[in-house]
């Protein structure tokens, strides 16, 4: 991608790491929202950051929230000289088509609560 020409490399660098920093950020919260609950078998205060990361990501799924990572993210690329996401957002721009097929979209709430589920049984039974 180049630079627009009104955007020199050092105007458009803060805000590129910045919109690179967001995307990590929030590839850790989705990490964190899927397999937290196994993370805690080992290290369970781990819970008080996976419960509620759990319960934005459900709440965000039965009421189409706004994330505002995703916002935070589209924000900087805009003024780093980047487009913006695509209009369905970040599980749609990185992960499918990426790390699942596009036909797999309608179930993968379903796989992900599933592998939640499980790491949640499994805390219980330990």
């Amino acid at each position: 991608m180049t630079d627009s020409p009104t955007l020199s490399r050092s105007t458009a660098l803060p805000y590129r790491v910045l919109a690179v920093g967001t995307t990590l950020l929030h590839f850790a919260f989705s990490l964190l929202v899927v397999f937290g609950g196994f993370l805690a078998w080992w290290q369970p205060w781990v819970l008080w950051l996976h419960v509620p990361a759990v319960l934005w990501a459900i709440a965000g799924q039965l009421r189409d929230l706004p994330c505002p990572l995703t916002d935070w993210e589209n924000v900087a690329r805009v003024r780093g000289g980047w487009p913006r996401l695509t209009e369905t957002g970040y599980i749609d721009h990185y992960f499918t088509g990426v790390l699942y097929p596009t036909a797999f979209k309608p179930w993968m709430p379903w796989v992900v609560l599933g592998i939640m589920l499980t790491s949640w049984i499994g805390l219980l039974l330990r």
